[in-house]
């Protein structure tokens, strides 16, 4: 549970990493290739759909399925790095120091989100209190109350708000039915979808011209059924004009929301052909360009008892020796050596590490050696790697278990060596290739990353 806290933060950030430049990528496809034409409804879908699925994409890793040795027969694949901000294997060294680290980023992140999510609700409760304050006018499958007061012309769910006093009677029907348009077609939903989106991606800049776009998209929508139902397109445009400014409640579908020049713009556009639908075919590959970038970078996951390098080799434990400062310990541990879950000739692995350490701190505890301190028993890995093949050397340093008068006798016997099988004895003492593995150099291959993770685990 302790590691799983560890690491919890650098693999949210990375998810919140793909799911930004999933949106990037979203809004610059349809900056770039959607925008102009007049297919709204099919802009819209595109937008709702796709912003929602930038949150999924970043969890489906595609490595599993793909093998690497397709991938690399096909050079632009083969050229798609996979993107991978963080690695989980190679913690810092100091990881209480970074888990405080991105504590402190988390503790921002949540904090700014609480506040929009905040706001969020107080828009939704002055929405309710406008209603109850304001007077039907008509009730059904649309309800249009009466405003009081200076408050441009809004629609949430399935009301319309409107002062009629405002307007006259040849403008008071052509904002009735823009806002009718947005309450038949539901756009509420994708306002407070993407309001949602704002929320835990505020620190994003794209999340918001998403939102901006789909807005605008919305309103381009509304004013194209308007013209379609015959209502002279000057006409409205004036009205436009003279409806003017900001509503305060982000959540609803203003009347005069988004750019006017551009909602002019597209209203006086030629319809586009409906040959323009086919870029939406283009989406396919865009979909299968962020899989393989979002893939993990060893597409075959290393379990919990398997070291595994990026080129799937399994190093072998070649050869296992003791260090031990009192003879007394060093007695207790060779008598029950038979049961080392580091074995000669065997695949040396992560899981076995932390298991011998664990099975050693509690063979001593048995034998009245209590309150170990935590670099009591360490490990040592021989940096020469020969046929993927590597020794291991265990020191253990711990003071007697006797007293004497309430003094503790300290052993001042020499180390002695242990050895466990035919080879060269590993002497730690002289000037030999072993050294500490907080010390060893990177492998090419990737083990050493691997191994590293064992002294980041609690008293390992």
């Amino acid at each position: 549970m302790k590691k799983l806290n560890k690491l919890f933060m650098p693999v949210y950030f990375e998810y919140a990493l793909k799911a930004s430049i999933s949106l990037a990528v979203i809004y610059l496809f349809y900056t770039l290739l959607l925008k102009r034409i007049t297919h709204y409804a099919w802009n819209r879908y595109y937008l709702l759909i796709f912003s929602m699925l930038s949150f999924i994409v970043p969890l489906i890793n595609i490595g599993v399925f793909v093998e690497v040795k397709h991938l690399n027969t096909v050079s632009i694949i083969s050229k798609i790095p996979s993107i991978n901000s963080f690695e989980l294997a190679q913690e810092p060294a100091n990881i209480q120091a970074a888990l405080n680290y991105w504590q402190i980023i988390s503790a921002i992140f949540l904090l700014v989100s609480f506040v929009l999510m905040f706001r969020l609700g107080i828009q939704l409760l002055s929405i309710s209190r406008i209603k109850s304050t304001s007077m039907l006018l008509a009730a059904g499958e649309v309800n249009i109350y009466q405003l009081s007061g200076n408050i441009l012309p809004f629609s949430f769910l399935n009301n319309i708000f409107v002062n009629t006093a405002n307007y006259n009677e040849s403008e008071l029907p052509e904002i009735i039915e823009h806002e009718r348009v947005h309450v038949q077609q539901r756009h509420t939903i994708d306002v407070l979808i993407t309001e949602i989106i704002c929320i835990f991606n505020w620190y994003n800049p794209i999340a918001w011209l998403l939102k901006k776009a789909v807005r605008e998209n919305l309103e381009f929508i509304a004013d194209d059924a308007v013209i379609r139902k015959g209502i002279d397109k000057k006409s409205y445009q004036y009205l436009l004009l003279k409806v003017t400014g900001d509503l305060p409640l982000s959540i609803t579908s203003s009347f005069t929301f988004s750019s006017l020049k551009n909602r002019i713009l597209m209203m006086n556009k030629s319809r586009t052909s409906r040959f323009h639908l086919l870029k939406f075919a283009l989406l396919v590959p865009m979909l299968l360009v962020l899989l393989l970038a979002f893939r993990s970078g060893n597409d075959h996951p290393e379990t919990d008892t398997d070291v595994v390098s990026s080129s799937t080799e399994t190093y072998m434990l070649s050869a296992l020796t003791y260090t031990i400062s009192d003879e007394k310990v060093k007695s207790i541990v060779l008598r029950e050596q038979a049961k080392s879950f580091l074995k000669q000739g065997e695949p040396l692995k992560l899981s076995l590490i932390y298991n011998e350490k664990d099975r050693l701190k509690t063979l001593l505890t048995i034998n009245g050696y209590n309150n170990l301190e935590s670099n009591a028993i360490g490990f040592m890995i021989d940096t020469a790697s020969v046929n993927n093949s590597f020794s291991v050397e265990i020191k253990i340093n711990v003071e007697p278990a006797l007293t004497d008068g309430g003094k503790q006798i300290r052993n001042t016997s020499n180390n002695i060596t242990a050895k466990t099988n035919e080879q060269k004895e590993i002497n730690v003492n002289a000037n030999t290739k072993a050294k500490p593995l907080h010390d060893l150099p990177p492998y090419p291959s990737g083990l050493y990353g691997h191994l590293a993770t064992a002294q980041t685990k609690p008293g390992c």
